[in-house]
Order: C-alpha cells, then sequence, then structure tokens
C-alpha cells in the first residue's frame, strides 16, 4: 500500500508498505480521508522532530475492511472516525478520569501508523462508527472538533458573556461555532484572511477583525466600553497572539490557551498583574471523552464542517499538501489515498 511517512533522515518520504495484519481486538479500515493538520507541517518542515518510519496522519475517517475475532460492535462496510490517543489506563491521572494526562500516551499518526496511507489497523476501541446520513469525508474533521468541545468545557463559557478568538483556522471556526451554538453574547473573531472572516461571520460571529490593518486591542476596547472580553480563547500560537489574549481579556477574565506553541516559546507575564485583575490561564490538550459528542454535532447538523475542506489532494501529491496547509491561507487540506 501507498503510504507517507518519515525516513531516517527526517524526510517526507511516499513509499510502498505491506498492509499490516490485525490482532482479535483490531480493525483494518480503507482510509477515505486523513487531514494535514499544523502539527503534521511542522514535522514534515523539520521544525518539530517526529518519529521515523511512522505513517503519520491523525485526523482520519476509513471504511471497515476487515474486524477481528474478539470485535463484536463494529462490522465490515461501516465508516468509522477515530481517536488517535491511546492511554495507558494504569498511571495515576488515567486512573482518576484524566486519560489526555497519561503518562504513556501513545498516538495513532505520531507513535503508531496513521492515516496517510491506503489501509491502516487500529484497536477497535479508538473507531467511532459514522451516521449512514453524514458525507464520510467531513469525518476527517471529527477529531479537530473533539479537541475544540474540549476546549470550551475547559473555559466553561456562559451565556451571555463576550468571547474573542484569536484565529481563524480549522480549530478558530469551529471554535467560533461552538461559541455561538452555546450562547456566547458577542463573538469576536481576529483572523488576517479574508476568506476565514467571511466565514467566520457566516458562522455567526458578531464582529470580524483584520489584525493586518486594524488595532486588536483597541478594537475589543472599544467594542466591550474599555472593560475587555470575558473570554479568550487563543488559537494561534505566537507569541504575539498569546500576549494579545491576555491584555484583550477584562479582569476576572479567562483565557484559554488553544494554539500549539512551539515548546521553546516564552512570553512576560506579571504574576502582579493575573492576582491582581483575578485572571484564569486556562490549557486545553487533545480530545478526552469528547468524540461520541462530536458525532453527534455532525451527525445533527449542529455544525458545518464541509466549509471548512479547502482542498482535496491524492496521497501521491502530499508534498503539495503539506505547501498548501503550511501557506496559512488554506484551512484544511485533506489527503485522499
Amino acid at each position: 500500500m501507498l503510504s507517507a511517512y518519515l525516513d531516517e533522515n527526517g524526510k517526507l518520504t511516499l513509499g510502498e508498505k505491506g498492509i499490516p495484519e490485525i490482532g482479535d481486538n483490531e480493525i483494518l479500515i480503507k482510509v477515505i480521508a486523513c487531514g494535514i493538520c499544523g502539527t503534521d507541517v511542522h514535522v514534515f518542515k523539520g521544525i518539530n522532530k517526529g518519529k521515523p518510519n511512522i505513517i503519520r496522519g491523525h485526523e482520519f475517517v476509513g471504511e471497515i475492511v476487515e474486524v477481528g475475532k474478539e470485535v463484536k460492535d463494529l462490522k465490515p462496510k461501516d465508516t468509522v472516525i477515530v481517536d488517535p490517543n491511546i492511554p495507558c489506563m494504569n498511571c495515576y491521572q488515567c486512573r482518576n478520569g484524566r486519560i489526555h494526562l497519561c503518562k504513556n500516551l501513545i498516538a495513532i499518526g505520531v507513535d503508531l501508523d496513521g492515516g496517510f496511507a491506503e489501509y491502516c489497523v487500529l484497536p477497535s476501541k479508538q473507531a467511532y462508527r459514522l451516521p449512514n446520513n453524514i458525507e464520510p469525508i467531513v469525518g476527517a474533521l471529527a477529531e479537530p472538533l473533539a479537541c475544540a468541545i474540549h476546549g470550551i468545557d475547559r473555559v466553561n463559557i456562559k451565556e451571555g458573556e463576550d468571547i474573542l478568538i484569536i484565529g481563524g483556522g480549522a480549530l478558530g471556526l469551529i471554535l467560533t461555532q461552538l461559541a455561538v451554538n452555546g450562547g456566547a453574547g458577542r463573538v469576536f473573531v481576529s483572523e488576517p484572511y479574508k476568506e476565514k472572516r467571511d466565514l467566520a461571520f457566516g458562522f455567526g460571529a458578531n464582529r470580524v477583525i483584520d489584525p493586518t490593518i486594524e488595532d486588536l486591542l483597541e478594537v475589543i476596547k472599544e467594542e466591550t466600553r474599555g472593560k475587555g472580553v470575558d473570554v479568550v480563547i487563543e488559537a494561534v500560537g505566537s507569541e504575539k497572539t498569546i500576549l494579545q489574549a491576555i491584555n484583550a481579556v477584562g479582569d476576572g477574565g479567562r483565557v484559554l490557551f488553544f494554539g500549539v506553541a512551539p515548546e521553546d516559546v516564552k512570553i512576560d507575564i506579571s504574576p502582579f498583574e493575573v492576582y491582581r485583575r483575578e485572571l484564569t490561564l486556562l490549557g486545553s490538550f487533545v480530545n478526552p471523552f469528547t468524540m461520541e459528542r462530536a458525532v453527534s454535532l455532525i451527525s445533527n447538523r449542529r455544525i458545518n464542517l464541509y466549509p471548512l475542506i479547502s482542498e482535496i489532494i491524492p496521497l501521491q501529491d502530499i508534498e503539495k499538501g503539506v505547501e498548501i496547509a503550511g501557506s496559512g491561507r488554506a484551512i484544511r487540506v485533506l489527503v485522499r489515498p
């Protein structure tokens, strides 16, 4: 089968690998589509390190070809989405219900072969059946949606609160829809690209801001009569936007660090300011116990994922796809093996 992986030198490589055999509790799926996320771009471009000879791709949907003899709740021809994160269920965090903070966490497409291939084998417990009323290809965005649901849970948006989302990429636009659906008073979105701003407005944002020509903090100050917003979700992961988030939130407000910043990024922040303004700073990591809710939102058409698909490319053109995904203009590029 054709697959995309990192070779021993960290270079993106297209090559043939044998279709793996399945175990008793595993399934073999034929991949329908797999999204190229920001982490994939960084790994394929050598910005972040990746495990060599592992097939990348963790945002994917597929059709079951074969099931192991112990698999009872799934069958061939079922369309399934994949939760890539596999906890050990034995460590302190797992035993206290925080499986995403598992000290032995491994992930499909990171530590185990993933979705940039024609076929993938995975534990059956990592698969969630997608209802027949849904276009299968949107299932490739179910995992990002599940991560966004966890982020919204973490920041605990209350009805009527003013929300600022910094970044209008795939996750920022999903977060925008979730915030609107959750009863936010006003939703502001800051995004430099017009196509993404237009989508944010179409998804219900009250005010979209172009930070290349507008002063984000001045706009928020004017719109909120100087008090700042109640919640900021930073969905970029840069030093500049993280500092903007802290400065845009009002006293007593909450800031969610959702965007994935490089590990070496540091910010200057005054502990006295956090104390005096009684700020709450939160992180959000992956998707614990939210995949079923993602399926429900998709199947009941409570969220619109299709407009977030910028381009669909064949696996043979994955290098081109990585370039498009890393350009900043694309929302989500999908690979179709």
